[in-house]
């Protein structure tokens, strides 16, 4: 039997605690009435009973969001991360405040004026030309960049855009808000060595105090390699600092690195490649990639630097349309039991797998993105089943959080630990082909897709989507003072918690959920596909891009696109 999501005599107030008891689960077949939109219940959903005031899901998710922040301010400021089901906390981000940093933009966008000048009253006393492993317990001397750049750098760049922009009203000390750029341009210099080999892609992971590569990824010749993700997303940030900044270094030492991708020595297919690079040579080392983990925000990278200045950077959306194309004609398939559903697998070589993750739900966004800014609208309908594949996956978890990974190979399946998943997937179409990765929570990549889905078509039912998923993440990651993904997602309570409130929860995750819910006179051209006759009348313009983080930076193009 289906799930059914069912919510009534929602009333939303200063707890989310009580909205999220509201939620109750049916299973049958009957019908329900005061459907309102097309798609508003299915076979296996029924959203007709959600709050129909999109201010008061607006303003429930600023609730989620001051939660978080509280919890994290009181036990574990100025440290990285809440442990929240301890009441502890841990520095796995460099010891520099990383949920501070990473939630800013959120609370600007949501106008939540003390906290913005919180945080804005502690960037300047950072020092990011070092990791201080005598003052933040558990810290890491080693440092990644790609962590670093998409969270801190990312994160620095967008409150300024935003506070400099759109949000200049704000009661904020203007000094404070261009510490911002100069603590940026502070910790890209502190980060710039990195890129310092014969090819001029960076090593990932540096000991930023007495600069040197740390020896994860080095290789038995004594060479680096390179994730592709990690040298495929520093472009935007560092690109828009060196334009910020008036130094053109910051955006050359990202160029050079990207430049092995834009133009490979070696391709899968065309705009597909593997995800290892060496650093020594700039030459790609296997073939195998796909949307999926490590190789990820590079493809995302492609379409969205070219949204950023189309005339500098026409390549990007050449490469992005390759990819984009070549994803299609080789990488679709569908569940042997759900053919209503879609999904772009990984590929080994040339044999594409029935395999993808959580982090590559983010590809619905990437093509609804590249439909309207390179006038493609065939890559609209693909965005927007890959956005459904990922719905499903929401809706059939037990949880009502979506899996880690997703497997719809027959293969496996037929592996006798697999075995007892059989029937979930012939009504899913999906299963989980590890037995250790039963956990998920707080992931954004599903949501930001949704998002991007709602903001150019109109459709009320990703808004829904995003909705249940709202629910579901305070019925079962609320606890202590935070949010802390499950355990498993079979387990309809979860089963338990992993102890940890990832800065992206508050830096991704509530800002897409209240970005998609937030009402027409909240919206603004700091949305994706911003629409100035309003969402789903045509028109939309992108005058911010987001990073991989969801940090909003002003593009450059001279027409906005």
């Amino acid at each position: 039997m289906g799930r059914f999501w069912k919510v009534t005599g929602l009333i939303l107030g200063t707890s989310f605690a009580t909205l999220a008891s509201s939620l109750a689960i049916r299973d049958g077949g009957s019908s329900f009435p005061n459907v309102t939109y097309p798609g508003q219940k299915g076979d296996d959903y029924d959203y007709t009973g959600f709050e129909p005031n999109q201010t008061k899901r607006a303003d429930a998710v600023i609730e989620m969001f001051r939660f978080a922040w509280n919890g994290y301010y009181t036990i574990a400021f100025p440290n990285d991360h809440l442990l929240p089901v301890t009441g502890t906390f841990d520095n796995g981000r460099n010891g520099w405040a990383v949920t501070a940093v990473d939630g800013l933009d959120t609370a600007i966008i949501m106008e939540q004026t003390d906290i913005v000048n919180q945080i804005l009253d502690f960037i300047p006393t950072i020092d990011f030309t070092r990791v201080d492993t005598a003052n933040r317990h558990g810290a890491s001397l080693s440092v990644s960049l790609f962590e670093t750049n998409i969270r801190y750098v990312g994160g620095l760049l967008a409150a300024y855009d935003l506070l400099k922009g759109p949000f200049n009203h704000l009661d904020v000390d203007e000094d404070k808000v261009d510490a911002l750029l100069t603590q940026c341009i502070t910790l890209a210099d502190t980060l710039k060595f990195a890129f310092n080999t014969t090819s001029g892609i960076p090593v990932n992971n540096i000991f930023i105090n007495n600069g040197t590569f740390a020896p994860r990824y080095r290789m038995v010749d004594g060479t680096w390699s390179a994730g592709l993700a990690e040298l495929g997303s520093l472009v935007i940030e560092w690109q828009h600092l060196s334009d910020l900044s008036g130094n053109p270094e910051y955006g050359a030492l990202a160029q050079k690195a990207m430049s092995y991708f834009l133009k490979p020595n070696v391709e899968v297919w065309p705009g597909l490649t593997g995800g290892n690079f060496s650093v020594e040579t700039g030459e790609i080392l296997d073939a195998y990639g796909g949307w999926t983990s490590g190789n990820d925000s590079a493809y995302e990278y492609l379409v969205k630097m070219y949204v950023y200045d189309p005339d500098k950077y026409a390549l990007y959306g050449e490469r992005f349309a390759a990819a984009a194309d070549s994803t299609i004609a080789h990488l679709l398939s569908s569940p042997s039991t759900r053919p209503d559903l879609t999904m772009a697998g990984s590929f080994s070589g040339r044999a594409a797998q029935n395999y993808s993750e959580e982090l590559a739900c983010f590809i619905g966004g990437s093509f609804i993105l590249g439909s309207t800014a390179l006038d493609r609208p065939d890559w609209l309908e693909h965005g927007l089943a890959f956005a459904e594949f990922c719905a499903n996956g929401y809706r059939y978890a037990p949880v009502g959080i979506g899996p880690t990974v997703y497997s719809w190979n027959l293969t496996e399946l037929a592996y006798p630990q697999f075995q007892n998943q059989s029937a979930f997937y012939e009504k899913s179409g999906w299963f989980i082909d590890d037995n250790t990765l039963f956990e998920n929570g707080q992931a954004p990549e599903a949501v930001e897709s949704w998002y991007y889905a709602y903001q150019v078509t109109g459709n009320q039912y990703w808004r829904d989507v995003a909705w249940a998923y709202t629910l579901a993440e305070n019925k079962t990651e609320r606890v202590g003072q935070g949010f802390s993904g499950v355990l498993n997602i079979f387990d309809e309570d979860g089963g338990g918690w992993d102890n940890i409130m990832h800065s992206f929860t508050l830096a991704e995750v509530l800002k897409y959920q209240y970005l998609i819910q937030a009402p027409e006179e909240r919206k603004g051209i700091w949305d994706v596909e911003y629409a100035e006759e309003g969402v789903g009348k045509g028109g939309n313009v992108n005058y911010f891009v987001y990073n991989t983080e969801a940090h909003p930076m002003r593009v450059q193009a001279k027409t906005p696109i």
